[in-house]
């Protein structure tokens, strides 16, 4: 491995740590559950408005958006486009995901009445 990607993976274990930015979940996919460290992320208002993020998908419904960022060798496997994941018991279809070096950045959404 080069130095490179030692010190990635280094940095990786920093921004998952519970003491800096992870904090630890519970999230099931139809291979079953892992709990492990990641960082859930719900975009403000405004990182919506300024990304022009709106998420109204039919008439009626509308939901929230998440970005989960997780190690890539804590989930039994990457997941794809409308597949879905329940976090900490709540359900939420996968609307991208992306592997950067090992790290995963799902975004996803959650289905509210309105």
């Amino acid at each position: 491995m080069s130095a490179f990607q030692e010190q990635l993976k280094k940095d990786l274990q920093v921004f998952l740590n519970g003491d800096e930015f992870a904090e630890s979940h519970t999230i099931t996919s139809k291979l079953g559950a892992v709990t492990c460290p990641c960082v859930l992320q719900s975009p403000t208002a405004k990182e919506q408005f300024l990304s022009g993020e709106k998420y109204d998908r039919y008439d009626g419904i509308s939901g929230e958006l998440y970005i989960l960022h997780i190690a890539k060798e804590n989930l039994p496997e990457v997941p794809s486009e409308g597949v879905y994941l329940t976090i900490d018991g709540h359900k939420m279809e996968v609307s991208s995901c992306v592997d950067d070096m090992g790290m995963l950045s799902i975004t996803l959404q959650a289905n509210m009445r309105g």
